[in-house]
């Protein structure tokens, strides 16, 4: 008999019992002595009630149930997207103060050069860098808070190990369009795919108490789920936390990669999910929409082959400043702004954010950066002088 992997589930306790339920569920004692790394998602300079970034208390957890087994350390590290800086995050996220109180160390996984790692059997990348620091540990946990994506459908404890990579290669990952594509799926589904052949979390614990729902992973709305989950099986945890989101996992493409090519279950009932009647910890996420613009009306937004540093950026600057752009609306009445490598087309007079835009800055105003604040967005708009002529290319 084939036994299920264990997937543990608790909630309606809040992030800190919510955690401390679940690993009740699981047996860590054979982490004794282990060295333990522990990877929350604090990509981004926001508080915990925000749903950007992991809640601090649902880490606290971990680290009171793994020191109760006698782990020889534990640390945690971080490498947030491009343009922000890990201590600050960690310190705004309520990560500072927590790891004083338990004497742990924040890492930041910037401040060491990486390591090249050989992709083996690449579905679209051959090699790819790796923070080091990763490799001083026996053993990893990744910690991620539940978002849906607007990318890659949710961003769980797998993809959550995207943020061990170093620096610029997170924004690799979103530019890889120029390479033959072979597959059906976008190529950064199948550039996760490839980082987890080398790299895979040893276990999973999900913070769902304040996650964030619609336009995640940096410009949706937070939403209050209270649940956590738990497992050694990283893709059982995925699917399970997919499940109390109201979402199918089937539907997220890096997961669907990950189970074909690592033969991980897909499916809620290949799990042994222990806790009578969990289904009770369900909470509807919405999904991201199809187009930015339909959240702001007067607004087209191009975003073809976007990082998620310029997605947050550009969702920041419309939720400041979007009711102030009516009065740069183009002929057609709609303000213009696009983001990503490969844009192709655009009105004259279009407002093209991030370095990865220049190859269209003929076209209307381009603001440099990657990705530039908000602010400076603003103020290359209202100080430049519109081209009234409009083409299209």
């Amino acid at each position: 008999m084939i036994l299920k992997p264990i997937v543990s589930v608790a909630g309606k306790n809040g992030p800190y019992l919510n955690v401390i339920e679940a690993l009740k569920q699981l047996d860590i004692s054979f982490l004794k002595g282990k060295r333990i790394l522990i990877k929350p998602n604090v990509g981004r300079i926001a508080p915990p009630e925000s749903g950007y970034n992991t809640n601090p208390d649902a880490v606290a957890a971990i680290i009171d149930s793994l020191r109760k087994v006698g782990v020889a350390t534990i640390a945690i590290g971080e490498s947030p997207i491009v343009g922000v800086d890990t201590f600050e995050a960690f310190k705004r996220a309520g990560f500072t103060k927590m790891a004083a109180k338990y004497n742990v160390e924040l890492i930041d996984f910037n401040s060491k050069p990486p390591v090249k790692v050989q992709i083996p059997d690449p579905r679209i990348l051959t090699e790819t860098k790796i923070c080091q620091q990763i490799y001083d540990f026996d053993f990893l946990i990744s910690v991620p808070v539940t978002k849906t994506h607007m990318h890659t459908g949710v961003t769980l404890g797998i993809k959550n190990f995207k943020g061990c990579l170093y620096r610029h290669e997170k924004v690799r990952y979103h530019q890889l369009e120029y390479l033959k594509k072979v597959y059906p799926e976008k190529t950064l589904d199948s550039a996760i795919s490839d980082l987890a052949t080398v790299l895979f979390p040893d276990m999973v614990v999900v913070d769902g108490y304040i996650g964030m729902e619609g336009l995640g992973p940096s410009g949706g709305e937070p939403v209050k789920s209270d649940f956590a989950v738990a497992s050694f099986n990283a893709m059982g945890a995925d699917v399970i936390a997919c499940k109390l989101m109201g979402l199918n996992a089937k539907d997220v493409p890096h997961l669907n990669i990950i189970s074909e090519r690592n033969k991980l279950a897909l499916e809620v009932d290949e799990y042994n999910v222990p806790t009578e009647g969990y289904e009770r910890f369900i909470h509807q996420y919405n999904k991201p929409p199809t187009k930015i613009s339909v959240q702001f009306p007067g607004v087209e937004v191009q975003d073809k082959d976007s990082c998620s540093s310029c997605l947050s950026t550009l969702m920041m600057f419309l939720k400041r400043f979007g009711e102030d752009m009516s009065q740069y609306a183009l002929s057609d009445g709609k303000f213009h702004i696009a983001i990503g490598k490969g844009l192709e087309k655009a009105k004259v007079g279009t407002v093209f954010v991030g370095n990865c835009t220049r190859h269209m800055k003929y076209k209307g105003i381009h603001v440099k950066g990657c990705p530039p604040v908000p602010t400076r967005i603003y103020e290359a708009i209202v100080h430049h002088e519109p081209d009234k002529n409009e083409e299209s290319i």
